[in-house]
């Protein structure tokens, strides 16, 4: 994943994923984000003493235990082949602290450093539930608490060549009411019935459109369909 997505409130009431059980009291709860990148303050969405709700989070899921900022170990995404590796970062989180960010755009780039082409690429008719981990920090001396969290990311999709071709974020079947509860359950532990969203997925027809760079997402050709 390039590192770059968004969350509008009207394409999200348009393209709702709040028909699930399990999300449906969210509505209202999330800010507005009109772009966030690597270390922003993003929503995310979690259970907590047996109640789904949204959160705050830093989105880089290692942080300072001093100063509960972002770490110099780069962690705003997780890959899915790291999340068995017992001394990994995921590790832990993939097992009892799952959670979902949601938007309504991601931004893609593809290319080498100065040459880069960027996509923004955007759901027809749902939001993405992007599956993700995170982590809760308290700093013992002054109280601070802080989340932070990371966006799982898959191998790349055959259909993405072009668009970003190293990797594919994890796109939750969130028509799948039974799994996106499990998903959000910290105590459920055994990750073996996730196995099978841990492979490249689209799930949605995907509007993509050409664009300057991910902050401005000026259109610099015309809009394709994937």
């Amino acid at each position: 994943m390039c590192g770059y997505f968004e969350f509008d409130h009207d394409a999200f009431s348009a393209k709702s994923m709040l028909k699930v059980p399990a999300l449906s009291s969210l509505s209202g709860q999330f800010r507005l984000n009109s772009g966030s990148g690597p270390a922003s303050s993003v929503d995310m969405i979690i259970q907590r003493e047996g109640e789904v709700t949204v959160a705050p989070a830093i989105w880089w899921l290692l942080l300072d235990r001093e100063t509960l900022k972002p770490s110099r170990y780069t962690s705003f995404n997780t890959r899915s082949d790291k999340l068995h590796v017992r001394n990994s970062a995921g590790f832990h989180p993939y097992r009892n602290h799952r959670c979902i960010v949601p938007a309504t755009g991601i931004v893609e780039g593809e290319g080498a450093k100065g040459n880069r082409r960027y996509h923004l690429i955007e759901p027809e008719n749902t939001a993405f539930a992007l599956g993700g981990l995170y982590k809760e920090w308290l700093n013992p001396e002054t109280g601070e608490h802080a989340y932070s969290c990371s966006v799982i990311t898959l191998p790349p999709h055959p259909k993405w060549q072009g668009i970003h071709s190293k990797s594919t974020p994890l796109f939750l079947p969130h028509d799948d009411s039974e799994l996106i509860e499990k998903w959000l359950d910290p105590e459920c532990d055994d990750v073996s019935q996730f196995e099978g969203v841990l492979k490249p997925e689209l799930r949605d027809t995907l509007r993509v459109t050409p664009v300057d760079r991910p902050s401005s997402r000026v259109a610099v050709g015309d809009p394709f369909t994937v």
